[in-house]
């Protein structure tokens, strides 16, 4: 897939823009503070639906603008789509193809990118938290139904918590709500298995292109449920498991004000040489498993949508040696992605063979200047 073009008004710090790219590597230039990362925010914002940043739709207005305006025309093997969000007080409209949409998850997979930012190294050394939120956003990617389940649990979560700090409660509406949990939890972390059993296959080409060992490094869902789904359990006695221990638990549960099983608990577990590797390994180990982690995501995604997904590197130089950004460089422009680069100069970045801005595999470069306002 590609993005052929990309208009902006009000976004950020950039009054107006209107930009074609290329279908190879596009480089993003500029001063700090000129607009670089907010161009790159804009592209991921089309095809997330989200910024990258994790900042709300008011921030990422102009300065003392009623609204912001970003649109985008993408051309795949299904023919050419547009993209456009629009960010009001209070709302964000998403329309593709001129339509009107609820969500993000009803915009399809028109635009899917895979973003790697400085932020990308806490995927490592992280709380449990981020590194669900990766696997859920990869496979929802994949599978739109799963966003759908994912909130659908989390209500039933806080439903079952509501019942057991009521004495007077209806345990038939507390076996209701646990039959619900027990049956999307089951569906939620058989798909974080296959998920996990798919990016550690494609890991070690990609930790060796990035200078680490792969026999070093090992990554495996670790919950309540991983035990099971490793040993090929259905995902109806995974539920009927689940089930069971939901109801054995609820006195500890209403006590601990949480739910102690389940899915919301499960853990993507990396280790080198048998250790963690958010404890054990080194900064720079730890980033370039991090980066490993969003290589396999693209790739993983590539089969499954039989297409390429669009690149996003924001200042990657930043987080990585010379050594390990030129492996990171050589590993992304072998796959044939439309990829995009944010650095403060051409030269920054690596290319592969020792190439410069010059280099063939250079397709488009843009200088960003715009007039400073709300970055």
């Amino acid at each position: 897939m590609l993005l052929e073009w990309l208009q902006l008004r009000d976004f950020r710090n950039i009054a107006e823009a209107s930009l074609r790219f290329s279908p190879g590597l596009n480089l993003i230039t500029g001063d700090n503070g000129q607009g670089k990362s907010n161009l790159l925010e804009a592209v991921g914002l089309l095809a997330t639906g989200r910024s990258f940043r994790k900042s709300p739709a008011a921030q990422l207005r102009r300065w003392q603008q009623p609204w912001f305006r970003v649109t985008g025309e993408v051309r795949s093997a299904g023919g050419c789509r547009s993209l456009d969000v629009v960010g009001e007080p209070g709302r964000q409209i998403f329309r593709l193809d001129g339509k009107p949409m609820e969500s993000v998850s009803r915009m399809e997979r028109v635009l899917v990118a895979v973003i790697i930012t400085p932020e990308t190294p806490l995927l490592v050394r992280g709380g449990p938290g981020e590194r669900r939120a990766f696997l859920d956003w990869v496979i929802f990617c994949a599978d739109r139904r799963h966003g759908e389940e994912s909130r659908g649990y989390q209500l039933a979560l806080r439903a079952r918590l509501r019942l057991l700090k009521d004495f007077g409660r209806d345990d038939r509406e507390l076996d209701a709500w646990e039959a619900q949990l027990a049956h999307l939890g089951a569906r939620i972390a058989g798909r974080r298995h296959r998920a996990v059993a798919h990016l550690a296959r494609m890991l070690p080409p990609l930790l060796e292109g990035l200078g680490l060992a792969p026999e070093r490094y090992t990554m495996a869902l670790a919950g309540d449920l991983a035990g099971d789904l490793a040993q090929g359990a259905s995902l109806e006695s995974v539920a009927a498991r689940l089930r069971l221990e939901l109801a054995r638990s609820r006195e500890r549960d209403r006590l601990t004000g949480t739910t102690g099983a389940g899915p919301h608990r499960d853990e993507l577990d990396l280790k080198m040489s048998g250790h963690p590797v958010s404890r054990f390994g080194s900064r720079g180990q730890q980033k370039r498993f991090a980066f490993a982690l969003k290589l396999a995501e693209a790739g993983w995604l590539q089969e499954l949508l039989g297409d390429s997904p669009v690149m996003v590197l924001d200042d990657p130089v930043a987080e990585l040696d010379r050594e390990g950004a030129k492996g990171l460089m050589k590993l992304i422009s072998g796959q044939g992605r439309q990829v995009f680069v944010a650095a403060r100069e051409a030269g920054e970045i690596p290319w592969p063979d020792g190439g410069s801005v010059e280099h063939p595999v250079v397709a488009g470069v843009f200088q960003v200047s715009t007039e400073q306002g709300n970055s």
